[in-house]
This record gives C-alpha cells, sequence and structure tokens, in this order.
C-alpha cells in the first residue's frame, strides 16, 4: 500500500484489509468455481480470474455501487485496484458489462443471494456488524437560461 506524507493509511485501505482478513475466499471460490469458468479456457483470451471477479462482487456490494460505478472507483482507487489484484497504476479492472454477466451467472445459478448472505455471515461470526458505505460523485446539470 502506498505510504502518505503521515504514513496514515486511507481509510478505504483500512476497510479492505479487514475484508481481505474476514472473508473466507476459498469457500467463496468453492462455491462460485463451478459457475465461471472463463479464467480457465484452453483457446483464446483467458477471462479475468474468478478471484478477481468476486472480488469486484465484493466491492459492489460493500459500498451499493452500480457496475459502471465500481469500475470507475476501482479506476480511481489505488487500494481498490489492490484489493481486486490489478495494477494500480494502470489498473485494467472487468467492464461494467463483464460484472454484470458474472452476477447474471451467478443468479441464474441460484447462487447470488447465497454469495451475499456467505459475505455477511463472515462480518458477523467475527463480531463485525456493518452497514454499507457510499462512493458518490457530484451531479452537474446544466441551468436553464431564463
Amino acid at each position: 500500500s502506498v505510504r502518505w506524507p503521515k504514513a496514515r493509511q486511507p481509510s478505504r485501505a483500512i476497510a479492505l484489509s479487514l475484508i481481505e482478513k474476514t472473508l473466507n475466499w476459498a469457500e467463496l471460490e468453492a462455491l462460485c468455481r463451478p459457475h465461471y469458468q472463463a479464467d480457465q479456457g484452453k483457446r483464446g483470451r483467458k477471462g479475468y480470474s474468478l478471484a478477481m471477479m468476486m472480488r469486484c462482487e465484493v466491492v459492489r456490494e460493500l459500498w451499493e455501487l452500480s457496475d459502471e460505478a465500481t469500475e470507475n472507483a476501482i479506476l480511481d482507487s489505488y487500494a481498490l485496484a489492490v484489493f481486486i489484484g490489478t495494477d494500480p497504476w494502470q489498473p485494467r479492472p472487468p467492464s461494467a458489462s463483464s460484472l454484470r454477466s458474472f452476477r447474471a451467472r451467478l443468479d441464474s445459478a441460484g447462487i447470488l443471494d447465497r454469495f451475499g448472505v456467505l459475505v455477511e455471515r463472515y462480518f458477523l461470526n467475527q463480531g463485525l456488524e456493518f452497514r454499507p458505505g457510499y462512493i458518490k460523485e457530484p451531479i452537474f446539470r446544466r441551468q436553464s437560461l431564463a
């Protein structure tokens, strides 16, 4: 992680570190692997890794972001880029349509809700209560000239 002038970690990096330590990634991967094979193809361009797609879904859920906002947040945040496993200096996160497709696969397999419940249960098992965070951008509109 980048060291800031006062050697203080950004709050998002601290939250992501807690998420990294709290979630049982192996169990989540075992749940999702039968329904996501894009990263294991023998021909053509490989898809994004399952680990990266799961981490993007966790970020999307915990910060209540749309697919487009998730992609943009990863592009804008060094800590999020490191968390999902992409190069933080030249991040190449999954596109919004890839994230939507991943979520649709989990939903059609009937495990999307279970994925969210497991994530929540990991926090509760550690005695942690959480509320979703928010990343919002300002909205600019042209005023009508009257």
